[in-house]
């Protein structure tokens, strides 16, 4: 006679589906537009960073000046793109070009959001970075909302490399398994949540349930 062992993978499809419809039926407006008020101190950093370094360059500290004004104005997209077509081949320019995506894709604009989002050119140092990993995230939720799973996961496992402190590592990886589960890879979501906590044990109360023993 069989045991009536509980099954983690029907346990985690459960715990998970109602994750799941909203993860997918909600994003919209709603793409964790939280990631890009975290960007602004990124971005702020990397301006200091990139006028120390390009002291001698009028036209790119004349750029950085146009995308710190427009930071700090809590500037729209216009202003944004109006950087990246002014200042183009700027390290600033390239910024404006993900605060552009950015934008876009708060307005629910998928097509223009895609499209600055993919012209970004990875920056360098450890703010450059941050900025990497978050236009893979908001690359990778695009892949979402156009059901392209397997591009999501590979996004989301990019910005995972890119960038991995506590809150983006989480995000990422959180966003990854709940995307396996939709491509029914139940294994692979479990392994994903399992490296979250260890990772960061101080997360393991949140996802050990996700975990097979």
């Amino acid at each position: 006679m069989a045991n009536k062992v509980q099954n983690p993978e029907n346990d985690l499809m459960v715990e998970t589906k109602g994750k799941l419809e909203t993860f997918f039926d909600n994003y919209g407006n709603k793409l964790l537009w939280g990631l890009v008020a975290v960007t602004v101190i990124a971005v702020a950093i990397y301006l200091v960073v990139s006028i120390t370094k390009s002291s001698t360059e009028k036209r790119e500290n004349t750029a950085q000046a146009a995308l710190t004004v427009a930071l700090t104005t809590e500037a729209g997209v216009e202003e944004y793109v109006a950087i990246v077509e002014e200042y183009n081949g700027t390290k600033a320019a390239n910024t404006a070009t993900y605060m552009a995506g950015a934008e876009y894709l708060k307005a629910g604009d998928l097509a223009n959001a895609k499209s600055y989002l993919e012209k970004y050119a990875d920056a360098e140092g450890a703010a450059g970075e941050v900025i990497n990993g978050l236009v893979r995230t908001l690359r990778g939720d695009i892949a979402v909302e156009e059901n392209d799973l397997q591009t999501a996961a590979d996004l989301y496992n990019k910005a995972i490399e890119a960038s991995d402190d506590i809150y983006t590592y989480e995000n990422n990886a959180r966003k990854l398994a709940l995307v396996y589960v939709a491509m029914g890879d139940v294994a692979k979501a479990q392994q994903t949540y399992k490296a979250i906590v260890e990772k960061y044990p101080e997360l393991k109360g949140k996802y050990a349930k996700y975990i097979a023993e």
